[in-house]
C-alpha cells in the first residue's frame, strides 16, 4: 500500500510537467526502479482523455486491459500491449496507444482481484466480466455499473474468501 501511495504521488507530480503518457510513465518507472531493493512493482493504466473529441492516449503498464462498454451495450477490451509493470526495469521504453471513445461509451478499469476472484475452483476471468458488463444497461451511472459488477463477483465467489483487492 505504501509503494502504491508513492507511485500515485510521483505520477501526479510527473503528469504536471510531462503531458504525453509514454514519457510520463517512463519517468515514473525510472523513479520507482531506483533503489528498489525489495523488488516491488506496481501496475498502472495512465491516460489522457480529450473530453471534446473522445481521443484517449494511454499507457498500460502491466495492468489488466480496460473494458469498453459501447453506447449500444457491446463490450470489448482495449488491446493488450507489451509494456511491463512499473519498477521492474530501469530505462524501459514505454509505448503509448490511442483510441477514440464515442459519445456514450464507458471505460471500465479494474484490478486483477476482479478477474482472479475464485469460485468453484475457477477464476472469474475476463469473459465473465464482459458478460456481466454486457448485462448492465447502456447509460447506467458509474455507481450502478460498480454495484452490478460487485454483485456478480460476490455471487461467483459464493461466500468464498477474498484473496485480493476488488477494485
Amino acid at each position: 500500500a505504501f509503494f502504491m501511495a508513492i507511485s500515485r504521488t510521483l505520477l501526479r507530480g510527473n503528469a504536471a510537467f510531462l503531458h504525453d503518457p509514454a514519457p510520463c510513465i517512463a519517468r515514473l518507472n525510472d523513479q520507482l526502479a531506483a533503489d528498489n531493493e525489495q523488488t516491488m512493482f506496481v501496475t498502472a493504466f495512465y491516460g489522457v482523455l480529450d473530453l471534446r473529441s473522445g481521443h484517449l492516449q494511454y499507457v498500460n503498464a502491466g495492468h489488466n486491459p480496460p473494458a469498453r462498454i459501447a453506447a449500444d451495450g457491446t463490450v470489448s477490451y482495449l488491446p493488450r500491449d507489451r509494456n511491463m509493470a512499473l519498477a521492474i526495469l530501469d530505462g524501459f521504453a514505454y509505448t503509448a496507444s490511442e483510441t477514440t471513445l464515442a459519445r456514450g461509451d464507458t471505460l471500465v478499469l479494474f484490478t486483477d482481484g476482479v478477474t482472479e476472484a475464485a469460485g468453484g475452483g475457477h477464476f472469474y476471468g475476463e469473459t465473465r466480466l464482459a458478460r456481466a458488463l454486457g448485462r448492465v444497461a447502456p447509460g447506467r451511472s458509474v455507481t450502478e455499473i460498480i454495484a452490478a459488477l460487485l454483485e456478480d463477483v460476490r455471487a461467483f465467489e459464493a461466500g468464498g474468501p477474498q484473496a485480493d483487492d476488488i477494485t
